[in-house]
């Protein structure tokens, strides 16, 4: 892990007509770093997220996306899949996952519509997809077996607990080939040792695949034991950055979110 930094947000500011979803918001995150982004519902969390993957476009700021090659990539103004082409992946906090096919087909599906086959290319399997069929069923073999889901890989994907589904959406997050993945809410939905086992996977992921965690969560036991370095938003402003200990003691953020709950769950 180095001290390199993978984003750098600098004074973005997102308005949707006279609402301000970002005002002025300013941060960075290093690379191989697990950083979480925590607030009341309504912060602008997932505004970030959206601008950080293409989805909104600011209307002041910058945002740059640092690649390992030395790279660097103005996300403001790119398309979402150019974004994630670059390396940036997601999941979201309501399951986008294909109900209908296997939990196989869900991630191969994934890594061929990045590489550009789409989705109903990689169904089809035409003379493009066949090509790399063999390699790609071995991808997604590996990445099934790491995130603990090799027994389920032929049941529906509709047939899985919140928990296995939350494990196949990172999943078909890592089939990308990600330099960053960026978790919303991964934790929703699962019960108290589902949690355990995802952020087991969570570190694992950065650990042994070198792949950069943003996430956001409103389970603070789960936030505070994972993260490294976390920003509070309130009302699209930061209004805290530093280690789980420093945001634990900081009265604004006690103030703003929160209370005497996170002394209980520490």
């Amino acid at each position: 892990m180095t001290a390199e930094n993978i984003f750098e947000v600098e004074h973005v500011t997102l308005r949707f007509g006279g609402v301000v979803s970002l005002n002025d918001v300013s941060l960075f995150q290093k690379r191989g770093e697990i950083l979480a982004v925590i607030g009341p519902n309504g912060a602008g969390k997932t505004s970030l997220f959206n601008s950080l993957t293409g989805v909104y476009q600011p209307q002041e700021g910058t945002i740059v996306f640092h690649r390992a090659d030395g790279r660097s990539m103005s996300v403001i103004g790119k398309k979402p899949h150019r974004v994630a082409g670059a390396g940036v992946a997601r999941t979201f906090q309501a399951s986008r996952m294909f109900s209908a096919l296997s939990t196989f087909d869900n991630v191969k599906i994934g890594a061929e519509d990045h590489r550009g086959f789409g989705v109903v290319g990689a169904m089809l399997r035409g003379p493009r997809t066949r090509h790399d069929d063999r390699r790609s069923d071995e991808r997604t073999a590996e990445l099934l077996r790491f995130v603990g889901l090799a027994e389920r890989a032929n049941v529906l994907a509709a047939s899985l607990s919140y928990g296995e589904r939350r494990r196949l959406e990172i999943a078909r997050g890592l089939a990308t080939g990600p330099e960053v993945l960026l978790l919303d809410e991964p934790a929703a939905g699962t019960n108290p040792a589902e949690k355990l086992d995802l952020a087991r996977l969570i570190r694992r992921v950065r650990d042994e695949l070198g792949v950069t965690i943003l996430l956001i969560e409103h389970d603070m036991k789960l936030v505070m034991s994972l993260a490294e370095r976390l920003y509070v938003l309130n009302f699209g402003s930061v209004i805290a950055e530093g280690t789980p200990a420093e945001i634990r003691a900081n009265p604004v953020v006690i103030e703003a979110y929160l209370g005497t709950s996170t002394e209980a769950s520490a």
